[in-house]
């Protein structure tokens, strides 16, 4: 570890997504091994009291009060060959970066990629994630109460609604950094499927792990 602290890559996946990981995780270690941070893949449960999808604010609070930087990827998103280093991609002074998504008129934060600087304030901000209880079961779970949290609201259309103390330290990446097929980027860094059935979500990723890189 350097003086800046550690830098991570990392997803979690088990039970139907282990298909998706053998995609997804190999090019997540070869991003790793090309831009110098350290791969954290875990294939097991680590917060079995919630439902899966909150494992990633568990394993991003455990690691937020390390100094560094901690880019989580969904195991359902591919991290293409010729993607640079995110960090670069990030502003100063935000302690959280992740995509917004302009969608009929909406504006949909997507917390399937995020990169965390580790401090006291990504502590404070996943420790009240965490907190969301009546969010638990949300058809967008952990998003859902990070939407909130920053101060959009969920409906009738996704779009900020209020002041919120924790969307000043929140800086937007690139939508290439999270294209999804509703909102595509014509040059993407991370393609990803969500909502989609599990066997349709592979079909994608292992078409897009066949296209070789500056494709």
């Amino acid at each position: 570890m350097n003086a800046a602290g550690r830098r991570i890559v990392c997803t979690i996946a088990h039970g139907p997504h282990r298909e998706l990981l053998d995609v997804t995780g190999p090019a997540l270690t070869r991003y790793a091994e090309r831009h110098g941070y350290e791969p954290m893949i875990i294939d097991r449960r680590i917060a079995p009291a919630r439902p899966a999808p909150w494992e990633k604010i568990a394993l991003l609070h455990s690691l937020a009060a390390e100094p560094g930087v901690v880019c989580w990827v969904d195991a359902d998103a591919l991290v293409l060959d010729d993607a640079p280093d995110i960090e670069l991609s990030l502003a100063p002074a935000r302690f959280l970066h992740l995509v917004e998504h302009r969608i009929r008129g909406a504006r949909v934060p997507n917390a399937g990629v995020m990169v965390m600087r580790g401090g006291p304030r990504a502590v404070s901000f996943f420790e009240r994630v965490w907190r969301a209880r009546d969010a638990t079961h949300h058809p967008w779970w952990d998003n859902a109460a990070i939407i909130r949290l920053l101060g959009y609201r969920l409906a009738p259309s996704v779009r900020p609604a209020r002041l919120s103390q924790w969307r000043p330290g929140i800086g937007f990446l690139d939508k290439a950094w999270n294209s999804i097929p509703a909102d595509a980027s014509p040059h993407p860094n991370i393609v990803h499927f969500p909502g989609l059935p599990v066997g349709e979500r592979l079909r994608a990723l292992e078409e897009w792990s066949a296209v070789p890189a500056h494709a």
